[in-house]
């Protein structure tokens, strides 16, 4: 349903003539007529609910029509409840409930208002008007199509079909509002920059390190790339063959393509097959991670980790890039340091320093001095002098020195230059066969760690290379979608899919052509479509273009990159130390210690085990805290052992603990995983009265307590936990002792399975229904009551049908209300109380 008219004045949408006759006020959101599409009513109940549990809804008899809503907006009222005409008291061991005459102020027909904070009843069948009357000024949005809620099957999957090929090809979205004067002429230079020195290292990444022909590596940049480029939601992500996953890559086809001492041709044979076998695990990985919405994974890269791998990365890339910008990579390829890890390599351009090529040096590093004085004039004077973010500084040094050493011969000086490439045939195939189903088994595990390890790169690549927002609003980037690492994995499936018929490398997203897309100026995907186009092109048409170019320049470029990616590394550090985040700095260290050490995929993994364990420990550990009261104050009660907003650290030890009684806390939900030693703790703190004390240490509080459990931060729980507090509550009764719940929060999910494990059975006292109280105070006044009564057993009431539990509303208050206190007491009883009390006092 697109849109007609648009008033920015009363801040809503009209979309239609009859939308707009419709309009109930100023500051109304236009309702259509949804008497004949019943499913229309439900999302907009859900619409404007405005987060409370549930709207009221209408009658079946009610109509939305135009008519009917101006007529109920006239007669609605809002109105501010106070706490007489909410509620009133009775008692149930102390325990007040909700007055069930005033069920206009139920808890799910109350309503938020936010522009005066404070909440109303909606009351009647106009509670739909008046909750829309209530609707803030809110900001101009797609209407859903009309088509979503039809009786026709063949529409509604129409509609769906639309909203599914915009989700997975975001290009649908950001391409129909592309500003063309604002950023077009930066996303074309960026991407003809970006292939203007990424093309050339591809080269190298398929001859040196997968032991392929180059125009594998370009192909591994050009289609694959196109496809990513219409699926992305990251607008600078460049992606295609990393040095990282291709030495990995090289590491693991080793032992099969070099056994049996074959010819050169055979190892390139097999190196050929065995590549495109490990880009079909990328693609499978990529594709089951994306569909299956595994994307969350992405939540194990700590704070640290991905400091430590920016840093990482970094420095290998540097130590790479001076070995080519000083002329010794022969030397080093002689020498079998190409391979060795970062370390070995900075000792090598220690030793051969003297060794180094002079006019490989000169070349790289006057190139590299005028990209970093062009990137300090352009960030000085930019705002001042438009035109200079358009002069593509490192375009320009690779034509220029690849032009200087075509006329003036410096390949025939010794200076190294990228040299003939064949150029590639086609040929779509599928590598999976059945004649090379034994070789995919044999590098099935390894595709994957490689495949894994390119995941949480990607990831990396997409939290810190998104685009900046731009100072002046002209210059925004096109809408764009919410970056999503699910959607990021499917672009990578299907772009390895491609690229696994071409027998292409392993296309992942890099962190150092991405960051230099996004320095070039990129602020969309076009920049990586004239990336992909400009590769194709040169692949095959122009491949004699490159043949000059100096792989000096290359490492200038590279070091550009590096200075990106080391940059923000200082200042983090720093940051660590400042505010005492020691376990973040001894990530970095580790991260880069292993890396300098042994390599980057070792100091990854390490540093993701790392992660998974510190993840899994604090998932397992019960988080139970320990409450005791605030001074002057009657039901203010905060966590012993930590300080708060109003309790500082040397006050914690003016706290008041209720004797006899242990007050703990329960702040998540409880579930398999975090409740083995719930039981464990909860003795702990009846011994000490605070977790830090160490368990070896003799108890600090005497005698069995009483136990009140406020589960105000238990939201859910599983089978397995409500069996542990099962085991707990049963083993407090069998010592005489009494465990009360308060303000439980659970949905009716929670109090059913409370229900049916036996639970409400062991709570119940003295004959009376179980101990949930809504306030921890009310908890306690109740335990004063009943601790002096004898425990006896409550038969619990007959389950009520299905059809008549859907029917009745829950009311959290419903685990609290309708029983008395026993009318009969004996006078042995009497006296039982006067001395029990006596003992807990």
């Amino acid at each position: 349903m697109k849109e007609k008219g648009y008033n920015s004045d009363e801040r809503h949408i009209a979309t239609s003539p009859e939308d707009r006759a419709c309009l109930l006020s100023p500051d109304a959101v236009s309702l259509r007529s949804t008497s004949a599409t019943p499913g229309l009513s439900f999302f907009r109940n859900r619409l404007f609910s405005f987060g409370s549990n549930s709207v009221e809804p209408a009658s079946d008899a009610h109509d939305y029509s135009t008519a009917g809503i101006e007529a109920a907006s006239a007669t609605s009222q809002y109105t501010v409840l106070d706490e007489a005409s909410a509620s009133e008291t009775s008692t149930i061991l102390g325990a007040p409930h909700r007055n069930q005459s005033a069920a206009g102020a139920h808890l799910h027909s109350r309503h938020h208002n936010h522009l005066t904070g404070q909440y109303g009843a909606l009351t009647s069948s106009a509670s739909l008007s008046s909750c829309a009357s209530q609707v803030p000024a809110q900001l101009e949005v797609e209407s859903p199509d009309p088509r979503l809620f039809s009786d026709s099957r063949n529409d509604r999957f129409k509609a769906k079909a639309k909203y599914y090929l915009r989700y997975y090809f975001p290009i649908l979205t950001w391409l129909p509002s592309y500003p063309v004067k604002a950023v077009l002429a930066t996303d074309i230079l960026a991407g003809l920059t970006i292939a203007s020195f990424n093309m050339p290292l591809s080269l190298s990444y398929a001859r040196t390190l997968c032991y392929v022909p180059e125009r594998y590596g370009l192909l591994g940049f050009a289609f694959p790339q196109l496809v990513y480029a219409f699926m992305s939601t990251v607008p600078c992500m460049i992606t295609g063959p990393e040095p990282g996953a291709s030495v990995m890559v090289g590491q693991a086809i080793t032992p099969y393509i070099f056994a049996g001492n074959p010819s050169p041709e055979e190892v390139e044979e097999r190196a050929i097959i065995y590549v495109a076998l490990i880009t079909a695990v990328h693609m499978i990985v990529f594709m089951i991670m994306g569909f299956f919405r595994l994307g969350f994974l992405d939540a194990l890269l700590s704070a640290g980790l991905l400091r430590g791998f920016l840093a990482a990365v970094g420095i290998v890339l540097t130590m790479d890039t001076l070995i080519p910008a000083l002329g010794l990579s022969q030397l080093a390829i002689d020498t079998g340091v190409s391979t060795q890890p970062a370390a070995m390599k900075l000792a090598f351009i220690i030793t051969h320093l003297p060794q180094a090529h002079g006019l490989s040096a000169a070349v790289s590093f006057i190139s590299f001095g005028i990209i970093i004085f062009m990137r300090w004039f352009r960030s000085k004077y930019a705002k001042k002098y438009r035109f200079l973010v358009y002069i593509p500084d490192i375009l320009m040094i690779i034509i220029f020195t690849t032009i200087m050493t075509w006329k003036l011969r410096w390949d025939q000086q010794g200076l190294a230059i990228v040299g003939q490439v064949d150029r590639p045939n086609i040929e779509m195939m599928s590598p999976l066969k059945k004649t090379t189903f034994s070789m995919f088994m044999d590098i099935l595990t390894s595709g994957v760690i490689i495949a894994l390890l390119g995941f949480f790169q990607t990831a990396v690549v997409a939290k810190n290379i998104y685009p900046d927002p731009p100072t002046d609003p002209r210059y925004a980037p096109p809408k764009n979608p919410t970056p999503s690492t699910n959607r990021e994995l499917v672009a990578l499936g299907f772009a390895n899919l491609l690229g696994m018929f071409m027998f292409a490398l392993p296309s992942i997203g890099g962190y150092g052509r991405s960051k230099a897309n996004k320095i070039a100026g990129a602020r969309t995907q076009l920049s990586s479509i004239v990336f992909a186009l400009s590769t194709i092109i040169v692949t095959f048409g122009m491949l004699q273009g490159i043949y000059y170019l100096p792989r000096a320049t290359l490492a200038a470029v590279l070091g550009l990159i590096c200075l990106a990616l080391l940059e923000d590394a200082p200042g983090d550090i720093i940051y660590y130390f400042r505010i005492h985040a020691w376990a973040d700095l001894a990530m970095v260290c580790l991260v880069i210690g292993v890396t300098l050490a042994v390599s980057l995929q070792l100091g990854v993994t390490i540093g993701i085990g790392i992660s998974v364990i510190q993840i899994l420990r604090h998932a397992t550990k019960p988080r139970i805290q320990v409450l005791a009261r605030v001074p002057g104050t009657a039901n203010t009660f905060r966590n012993a052992d930590r300080p708060s907003h109003d309790v500082s650290e040397t006050d914690l030890g003016t706290l008041e603990h209720v004797p006899g009684v242990l007050l703990v806390r329960i702040p998540e939900p409880l579930m398999f995983a975090n409740t083995s030693a719930l039981e464990q703790r909860l003795r702990r703190l009846e011994r000490y009265g605070t977790m830090k004390m160490h368990p070896s240490l003799p108890a600090m509080r005497r005698g069995e307590q009483h136990v009140i459990m406020d589960l105000a931060g238990m939201s859910d729980c599983d089978t397995t936990a409500v069996k542990v507090l099962c085991s707990i509550v049963a083993t407090y009764r069998a010592k005489g002792k009494y465990v009360l719940f308060a303000r439980l929060v659970g949905d009716r999910k929670v109090s059913k399975l409370f229900k049916r494990a036996g639970l409400n059975r062991l709570l119940s006292y003295n004959g009376h229904r179980p101990a949930y109280y809504p306030t921890i105070e009310e908890a306690l006044e109740a335990l004063d009551e009943c601790v002096f009564e004898t425990p006896g057993a409550w038969v619990e009431e007959d389950d009520v049908s299905e059809s008549e539990e859907k029917e009745k509303a829950f009311d959290e208050d419903d685990l609290v209300e309708g029983v008395g206190e026993s009318e009969t007491e004996v006078g042995s009883v009497d006296n039982e109380k006067v001395i029990m009390k006596s003992e807990m006092v």
